[in-house]
């Protein structure tokens, strides 16, 4: 692929520890920034149900933490990103999935997919790079297929590894070149309850290191569960996240 840009070389720099890895059972939230990371791939997993049998693409796999959760169930996962580093990450903690070094701009795989992920991937793109990585994900995408695109919100202020966020309006007005869109919901509400949350989860810091008394996992239990009623979903204006999901466009 071609030099990378700042943005790309900001997300890199992140590939040098595979820290999603550090709670690696889905549903057990140990450490306090994976309540709201879980629970998000718990959300766009359950969009894959029922498991039968799919074969999907998570675009821009990245470490492949999510590729991770999904070989637990009926389905034949590959993952695709640009990057040597995290694709080096994903193979070893992922042996039995296919993984390859590939630039959505020049995808070139073997397979046609029924579900193709891009989870919090396209902010990373060249904006006006987009419909050409669209176009080439419709083109591995069978008929049926769909396509979930899970992106940060405008609610979220930038940051530097990161072209663009998104409303709910500009997203699908980018999707919209290549696929249906039926659906954009949110994850990760904000307002008062959120700010209940963080408080709490900052109260948490301080307590970690007792976490095996039982008290003291009740308060984890207690704050996970309480952001999955309060926070994990509601209306895309309210949310830091966008999850959108697709239909490939008859020709």
């Amino acid at each position: 692929m071609n030099r990378l840009t700042e943005e790309q070389e900001h997300q890199e720099d992140e590939y040098n520890f595979p820290y999603h890895y550090l709670d690696l059972k889905l549903g057990s939230y140990r450490f306090m920034w994976s309540i709201e990371y879980l629970n998000h791939m718990e959300q766009v997993k359950n969009l894959l149900k029922p498991y039968n049998s799919q074969l999907i693409l998570d675009a821009g796999c990245g470490d492949g933490r999510f590729c991770h959760e999904l070989s637990k169930e009926n389905i034949r996962i590959v993952g695709v990103d640009f990057s040597k580093n995290a694709i080096g990450f994903a193979k070893s903690f992922n042996p039995d999935v296919e993984f390859f070094v590939q630039d959505l701009e020049d995808l070139n795989l073997k397979y046609k997919f029924d579900y193709v992920l891009l989870i919090e991937t396209l902010e990373h793109f060249i904006p006006e790079k987009i419909p050409i990585i669209l176009q080439n994900i419709s083109n591995v995408l069978k008929k049926e297929g769909k396509l979930i695109v899970a992106v940060p919100s405008k609610n979220l202020p930038l940051c530097k590894k990161h072209y663009q966020h998104f409303t709910k309006e500009s997203l699908a007005k980018t999707l919209e070149s290549s696929f249906k869109v039926v659906d954009i919901s949110g994850y990760s509400k904000t307002g008062y309850k959120r700010k209940i949350f963080l408080g709490l989860r900052y109260l948490g810091y301080f307590l970690y290191p007792l976490n095996e008394i039982n008290f003291i996992k009740k308060f984890f239990i207690f704050l996970n569960n309480y952001y999955k009623k309060n926070l994990a979903a509601g209306p895309p204006d309210d949310c830091l996240g966008l999850i959108a999901v697709c239909e490939k466009r008859d020709k």
